[in-house]
């Protein structure tokens, strides 16, 4: 056998079908993911909130189901429909659909081409294939994306405030759909349009002047500015205590700039570069891009370069508040949630956007759809990133709560309540995970409290302890033990039931303690 011609679309079209089934697998293989549990937690609630307290716990080691928290927006569904798995990937292909048209090519008549290239890349991004098969959004803000470029391409927008629009409409419609306060998303919508009405005013007062060029139209010294603008903001929020999460900036300085340089790794070479298979084309995008004078490719570079920053940046500053809330050995924290780099995928469209502008004016630069001298680079490009799709398709979201959740749903009576006992780190998503499958819509009353195993929980039960920003478990009937974890047990109770972890967890033991065990039939 010979290699792959890259030059012929079947070779995509192959790679493209590829990755479709991918995506199909991934939804066999892999539970809903842990964030998607809480969306789908508060969804089913009757305020939209999480109904046994916020992810993020005032005590470290204990959660207080009367210190809770909105989620928005809401999306109502069962844990069996396949609501949120399916719904995305419809989503996902209208997505891809529309990325076919991203590319450099036009018919005679002017019109736009389809080419099944992009659409392969994108499919088999390890990103989108993960994303499905957990009903993570990912997929949807980068369809969101690909419909505002789309639109441009497909109809020829020349119009700078009309791009200037769609660009702020998608990115509003992705702040939405990410939880942010409408109020927030209302002035960003604000200062974007005033910034852009500047930056149009000041472009056409500088290209009255015949003798000097209008840095507007300077796509790469408009990137400059965008990303420093925003990394600059950004640090100083967080520096002066001004910007909510951000501020663990100026509390734990040497932690996040630790994180800052892994999530550069992580962020922009990994998830960015290698996992879109980029980085063969963008050493030579970008030395053409400086000689590009276009206002309109000014404004997509700098809507990039300005993501790119405050996607690295908020990666950082999450891996250093997660570290300092779980009490997680640092820089372990990178590892479990190296994940978070999955927030980069919005770009891949805008990214291979900016390189069809390009490559359609310099028609003799390598590009994704006339790779030239770098078709052996795109071909090993592919071929390493490959075996990470695989993996992303074959090994999902494994749990074990669903089974632990089953025998508490058999034995619990309505209005009792229960004790989780696990690690900090992600402890409130995974008793989340129980509720799903217990009592999602609370009809039943349950109630179920998280503790550390180093929270002292036996006295709050023996002795009915009370801590402040803790739950009273005086009362609860069930302790729920989570694998790996080693804790001492109050007299008086007994097994219920046990279990072990699928083996990609570990395959160690969860037991259920009861008090009493219920009388046989």
């Amino acid at each position: 056998m010979g290699m792959p011609d890259i030059d012929d679309d079947r070779f995509w079209w192959s790679l493209l079908i590829l990755g479709c089934l991918l995506s199909i697998i991934a939804i066999g293989t892999s539970n809903l993911g842990l964030d998607t549990h809480l969306r789908m937690n508060a969804a089913n609630s009757d305020d939209g909130s999480l109904q046994w307290g916020h992810t993020r716990t005032v005590d470290p080691l204990a959660s207080d189901p009367d210190y809770t928290k909105v989620i928005e927006p809401q999306l109502v569904a069962q844990p069996t429909s396949y609501f949120y798995t399916i719904s995305t990937s419809f989503i996902f292909a209208a997505g891809l659909a529309i990325s076919g048209f991203v590319n450099p090519f036009e018919t005679e008549e002017g019109k736009s081409v389809w080419s099944p290239r992009l659409p392969a890349i994108i499919s088999i991004y390890p990103v989108f294939i993960y994303a499905i098969g957990r009903g993570y959004f990912e997929p949807i803000f980068a369809t969101i994306m690909a419909l505002s470029i789309g639109v441009i391409g497909i109809i020829k927008v020349s119009k700078r405030s009309t791009q200037a629009i769609l660009l702020i409409i998608s990115l509003s419609l992705v702040l939405y759909l990410k939880g942010i306060d409408v109020n927030v998303i209302f002035w960003f919508i604000i200062i974007g349009g005033i910034a852009n009405n500047i930056g149009q005013f000041m472009d056409n007062k500088l290209s009255l002047k015949g003798d000097k060029e209008s840095p507007f139209q300077k796509p790469m010294l408009m990137a400059a500015v965008a990303f420093s603008s925003v990394t600059v903001l950004l640090l100083v929020a967080g520096m002066t205590g001004k910007g909510g999460t951000l501020s663990v900036i100026g509390d734990y300085p040497l932690y996040f700039l630790f994180a800052l340089f892994g999530s550069f790794l992580d962020v922009i070479i990994i998830f960015g570069l290698f996992g879109m298979v980029f980085w063969p084309f963008v050493i030579p995008m970008l030395n053409n891009l400086k000689q590009i004078r276009s206002y309109n490719v000014s404004l997509l570079t700098s809507m990039c370069a300005g993501l790119l920053s405050s996607i690295w940046i908020y990666v950082a500053v999450l891996w250093t508040y997660e570290a300092q809330l779980w009490g997680e050995n640092w820089p372990d924290i990178m590892w479990i949630m190296g994940n978070n780099a999955r927030y980069i995928s919005l770009l891949i469209v805008p990214l291979f956007a900016l390189m069809a502008y390009t490559a359609k004016q310099f028609p003799e630069m390598p590009s994704l759809w006339s790779p030239k001298n770098k078709s052996k680079t795109l071909l090993l490009a592919i071929i390493l990133l490959l075996p990470l799709t695989f993996t992303a398709s074959l090994h999902g979201q494994q749990m074990w709560t669903d089974e632990a959740a089953e025998v508490l749903s058999e034995s619990m009576e309505d209005g009792q309540q229960f004790v989780f006992i696990h690690e900090p780190t992600l402890a409130m998503h995974w008793l989340y995970t129980i509720r799903s499958d217990l009592d999602l819509d609370g009809q039943r009353n349950i109630t179920g409290h998280w503790r550390a195993p180093d929270s002292g929980w036996q006295d709050e039960l023996l002795n009915a302890t009370q801590h402040p920003n803790r739950g009273d478990i005086s009362s609860i009937d069930f302790i729920v033990i989570s694998p790996k974890i080693e804790t001492a047990i109050p007299d008086g109770w007994e097994i219920l039931d046990q279990g072990k972890a699928p083996l990609l967890k570990g395959g160690e033991l969860w037991t259920i303690w009861v008090k009493q065990l219920p009388l046989s039939n």
